[in-house]
C-alpha cells in the first residue's frame, strides 16, 4: 500500500487539498449556491469547451483507455478493466437502486421556482433523476488515477487530477449535478479505484501467467 501511495500521491495530495476546500463549501453554504456559483459564471467558449470534454467522465472513454493500454501490457489493461467495471457498477447502483428519487438541477430548480435561470448549453440533454452520485465524476476519478499509476513520469497525476476535476466541473456547469453529486463521485471513483490497485496488483503477481506481460504490437508494412 505504501507504494501504491507513493506513486500515486501527485494525483493524491492535489486531490486531498481540492477535497477539503470543496468539502467545506458544501458544509457551510446551500446546495443551490455552490451550483449556480459554476452554472451562473458562464461564456461561450466555455459552452463550446465543456460539452465534449464532459465526456472524459463517460464510460466510452474508459473503454478506449483501457484498449490502449493493450498496447502497453495486458496486466494494465485488465487492471483498468476491474477498476472500470466496479466502479461503474457500484455507481449505477446508487443512481438505480438506493437514490433515485434524488432530482437533477433541471428538475429540482424547475419545482423550487424564485431560483436564478439554469445557464443550459445548447445540444445537451438534460436529465432529470438519478443525479447521485456523478457516474462521469467517478469514472473520471477512476480512469486518471489508474493512469497515474501506469506511467512513468508520475509528474503527470498532476495534470491528471486536473483533468478530473474539470470533467467534474463541467457536470456542474452543464446543469447535470449539484456539487454534492460530483464530490460523491469523485469520491467514490478515487475510493474504490485505490482500493482495487492496492489489492489486485498483489493477487496477480501471486497467480502469474505468461500473458500479463505481453502486448499488442502493431503490425508494419
Amino acid at each position: 500500500m505504501r507504494t501504491l501511495l507513493r506513486h500515486t500521491r501527485t494525483f493524491l495530495l492535489p486531490y486531498l487539498a481540492l477535497l477539503l476546500v470543496v468539502g467545506i463549501v458544501l458544509l457551510t453554504t446551500p446546495k443551490h449556491t455552490a451550483f449556480f456559483w459554476i452554472n451562473g459564471h458562464h461564456a461561450p467558449f466555455f459552452d463550446q469547451f465543456f460539452r465534449p470534454f464532459t465526456n472524459v467522465g463517460d464510460g466510452v472513454f474508459y473503454v478506449v483507455v483501457t484498449l490502449g493500454l493493450l498496447f502497453v501490457r495486458f496486466r494494465w489493461a485488465l487492471l483498468s478493466f476491474v477498476c472500470f467495471a466496479v466502479t461503474s457498477l457500484v455507481a449505477q447502483v446508487g443512481k438505480h437502486l438506493i437514490f433515485t428519487g434524488h432530482p437533477r438541477p433541471f428538475r429540482y430548480f424547475s419545482e423550487h421556482p424564485g431560483f436564478p435561470p439554469l445557464h443550459i448549453v445548447e445540444g445537451v440533454v438534460m436529465g432529470t433523476l438519478k443525479s447521485f452520485p456523478s457516474g462521469h465524476s467517478t469514472s473520471a476519478f477512476s480512469v486518471f488515477l489508474v493512469l497515474t499509476l501506469v506511467v512513468k513520469d508520475k509528474r503527470w497525476g498532476v495534470l491528471f487530477v486536473l483533468l478530473a476535476a474539470l470533467a467534474a466541473y463541467s457536470r456542474v456547469y452543464l446543469a447535470q449535478h449539484f456539487v454534492e453529486d460530483v464530490f460523491a463521485g469523485s469520491v467514490l471513483g478515487t475510493g474504490l479505484t485505490l482500493a482495487l490497485l492496492a489489492w489486485l496488483p498483489g493477487y496477480l503477481a501471486r497467480h502469474p501467467k505468461p500473458w500479463h506481460d505481453q502486448r499488442l504490437r502493431m503490425r508494419r508494412g
